[in-house]
C-alpha cells in the first residue's frame, strides 16, 4: 500500500514537475525504424499548438497545461500524428475545448481559389467530450479526431493528398482514428493528473 501511494505521488510530481508523461505513453512513440523517405518527431512542449489547429494560430485561451506529448509522423505523401495535453483540472480542458470549436467555427472557410480552406467539424460520443473534424485544401486535406476525459485533450490527426473530408464526415472514414481515440480515454485514466470521473 505504501508503496502503491508512493508511485503515485512520484508520478504526479513528475507530470507537476515539468517531467513529462511516462515515456512510450502514446502508442507512437513506438514505431519501426523510419526509411530514408520518412521521419518521426517527439515533442513535450507545452507551447506546441494542439494538432487540430483550423486557423493556423497561437491560442491564447488555451492555458492551463501541466504536460504534453506530440508525435508525428511524416513521409512523401502523409503527415500522421499523435497528441495528449493534460491540464491542471477538467474546467481548463473544458476552456481549451470551447476554443477549438471557436476556432472551427471562426475559420470555416477562409480565402479564394487556391488559397481557400474549409472546416467542418461533428459531435462525437467518446470520453466527457468529442468531436471530429475535416479540413479541406486546395489538394489535400485533414481529418482529426479531438476527445476530453477529465483534464486531459487527446489528438489523433492525419493529412495529406489521399485525405479529402466531405461535410458530412461520415464515421466510416475516421473509424482509425476513433479506435485510438476510445483506446486512450481509457488509458489516460492511469494518469492521477488525468482526474477521471471528477
Amino acid at each position: 500500500m505504501i508503496q502503491t501511494g508512493m508511485a503515485v505521488l512520484a508520478l504526479a510530481g513528475v507530470l507537476s514537475g515539468g517531467g513529462g508523461l511516462p515515456k512510450g505513453f502514446l502508442p507512437s512513440e513506438t514505431h519501426p525504424p523510419a526509411t530514408q523517405d520518412e521521419a518521426y518527431k517527439v515533442s513535450d512542449s507545452l507551447k506546441r499548438p494542439l494538432a487540430l489547429n483550423p486557423c493556423f494560430r497561437a491560442r491564447p485561451w488555451d492555458t492551463g497545461r501541466v504536460a504534453a506529448r506530440s508525435v508525428v509522423h511524416e513521409s512523401p505523401s502523409r503527415v500522421d500524428q499523435e497528441q495528449l495535453v493534460l491540464y491542471r483540472n477538467p474546467a481548463a480542458a473544458e476552456r481549451a475545448m470551447r476554443g477549438l470549436r471557436a476556432e472551427l467555427a471562426r475559420c470555416a472557410d477562409v480565402g479564394k481559389g487556391i488559397k481557400r480552406y474549409r472546416y467542418f467539424s461533428k459531435p462525437l460520443d467518446v470520453g466527457d467530450d468529442g468531436l471530429r473534424a475535416g479540413g479541406r485544401f486546395y489538394e489535400s486535406g485533414e481529418q482529426a479526431v479531438v476527445v476530453r476525459r477529465g483534464a486531459a485533450v487527446y489528438v489523433a490527426a492525419t493529412s495529406g493528398e489521399p485525405v479529402y473530408p466531405t461535410r458530412s464526415l461520415p464515421l466510416r472514414g475516421f473509424r482509425e482514428l476513433v479506435g485510438r481515440a476510445e483506446r486512450m480515454a481509457e488509458k489516460v485514466c492511469e494518469l492521477p493528473e488525468a482526474s477521471c470521473g471528477r
